[in-house]
């Protein structure tokens, strides 16, 4: 079909689940439904395809939010019934917490929703991993992205809202499988990409900062972080007196032999560790 300009394909039976979301926002009711699969499957681009069918071709990237943070600045300025999409793709490299934490937030999001009567559509990198509330209770229907045995995308499985509840109970049980029970139906899906490289831009800022900010002290190796306290030491040195830098070799937990030897190390070492 063409829609707002440009060409998009829809799985005949899931046009019609699409079509009753249409339906039952028109009756002032919100509705989410969640979208999962492994990494790279062509999640965000099934996403995409339902959010231009849902708002008839009238979507931006205002609509898309990567991770709960975004989506609470866009959600002040976009209009009651709208439709908004979350990727939280960028979870694939966060810690339980990190998730955790995230999810709390979605849930407040979800509160904002049905007030203003609008479709969430949720991106996630697995069904399993999610609060019971989001993926059992609060959402309509799961789209489960996959790919063929050769490694084809453009396929997913529909459960319906009582077939999603077995299988979070049946499939967490059974390794996180999809398998039991059976999906309501198969379909498929075309390559959708009405952003292009401005979405490609705003998933690369989400994967950055959810990687910054999930990395705990702990967690650098030691090497790294005595590289990175000789590139500040030389920073700073040259703004401190002779006479103060045995203080300052105290502050740091260091010798001031160890001081002046950092002092003196080559320009750009974490480049020279790299072998650059």
């Amino acid at each position: 079909m063409e829609l707002n300009g440009r060409h998009l394909y829809l799985d005949g039976f899931l046009k019609k689940r699409l079509d009753n979301i249409k339906k039952i926002m028109n009756k002032d009711w919100d509705v989410v439904f969640l979208i999962d699969g492994m990494e790279g499957s062509g999640k965000s681009t099934l996403g995409f395809a339902c959010a231009w069918y849902i708002t008839d071709g009238n979507l931006t990237i205002k609509n898309v939010c990567e991770g709960t943070e975004d989506a609470v600045n866009k959600l002040q300025g976009l209009p009651d019934k709208s439709t908004l999409i979350i990727d939280e793709g960028s979870l694939m490299f966060s810690s339980k917490e990190v998730m955790r934490k995230e999810q709390r937030k979605l849930i407040k999001i979800l509160n904002v929703i049905r007030q203003k009567m609008m479709c969430l559509i949720i991106v996630a990198p697995s069904f399993f991993e999610m609060n019971k509330y989001i993926s059992v209770d609060r959402s309509r229907f799961l789209l489960h992205v996959y790919t063929d045995k050769e490694l084809n995308r453009g396929r997913f499985s529909y459960f319906s809202s009582k077939k999603k509840k077995y299988l979070y109970a049946i499939g967490k049980k059974n390794y996180n499988s999809y398998s039991k029970p059976r999906a309501d139906f198969r379909g498929t899906f075309t390559i959708f990409d009405p952003f292009g490289e401005e979405y490609q831009q705003l998933k690369r800022k989400s994967l950055m900062e959810a990687f910054s900010e999930d990395i705990k002290p702990h967690e650098i190796p030691d090497d790294i972080k005595r590289l990175i306290k000789i590139e500040v030491i030389k920073k700073i040195i040259p703004n401190f007196p002779i006479d103060t830098r045995q203080k300052l070799a105290k502050v740091l937990q260091i010798t001031p032999r160890t001081l002046y030897t950092w002092e003196k190390t080559p320009e750009n070492p974490l480049e020279e560790r790299n072998g650059r």
